[in-house]
């Protein structure tokens, strides 16, 4: 008994390490995703990575979707339509599948499971900061099979008390800012207080907290 109880811990060990391994990998796939990202909105946005992003941290969830036992349901709702919380998110499903993006006509798109390969997630965080130019993705996951469905996700976010405002250039000369300026940690209280119990409905995001 104890040679099994000691074998067990090994691998708890070994897998503790194996996801700070992955969660620093993932750290630095987000901030080089970032940089790419300021590279798109312009060339005067690749020094905002160093002044707006420098405090950004991440962590990682592992979630097990698990479908009922007994269903007639083609598809069952692991996940209802929600938004992120961060900046960005990068996902790693298994090959079960059932990650959906909502497209703007309304209509549920499949991300299909392919092989190293990543989902990355824009947040809300970042489409405050963007001024709307980027979008926060809609999405849910379904449970197309009688199985459970594993998935990895990583999300970056600013730091709490981050102040988070459109900058001067994203804005442009007619200062028209979608979002009013906000903490990020107030963001964060809101959409916990407002889930009632369930995980981030998209019914509380970041244009009911400080829309226009």
């Amino acid at each position: 008994m104890y040679g099994l109880q000691s074998n067990a811990c090994s691998i708890l060990i070994r897998h503790s390490h194996a996801m700070e391994v992955y969660g620093s990998k993932m750290e630095k796939l987000s901030k080089s995703v970032v940089e790419v990202i300021l590279m798109s909105l312009g060339p005067e946005f690749e020094q905002k990575f160093a002044s707006e992003f420098n405090k950004c941290h991440g962590y990682h969830r592992v979630i097990n979707y698990t479908p009922p036992e007994f269903t007639k349901q083609e598809e069952v709702e692991g996940l209802g339509m929600h938004t992120d919380m961060s900046c960005i998110t990068i996902v790693y499903q298994d090959e079960v599948g059932g990650l959906q993006v909502r497209s703007k006509q309304g209509k549920w798109m499949d991300i299909d499971p392919c092989q190293d390969t990543l989902v990355v997630n824009v947040g809300d965080l970042l489409q405050a900061w963007s001024n709307g130019k980027l979008r926060s993705s809609e999405h849910r996951v379904v449970l197309k099979k009688p199985v459970s469905r594993f998935s990895i996700a990583f999300f970056w976010c600013f730091e709490d008390e981050k102040l988070i405002v459109a900058p001067e250039e994203i804005v442009g000369n007619e200062n028209l800012r979608v979002y009013k300026p906000f903490v990020c940690a107030d963001y964060l209280k809101f959409r916990e207080s407002n889930e009632k119990g369930k995980f981030e409905k998209v019914g509380f995001t970041v244009k009911h907290f400080a829309g226009k």
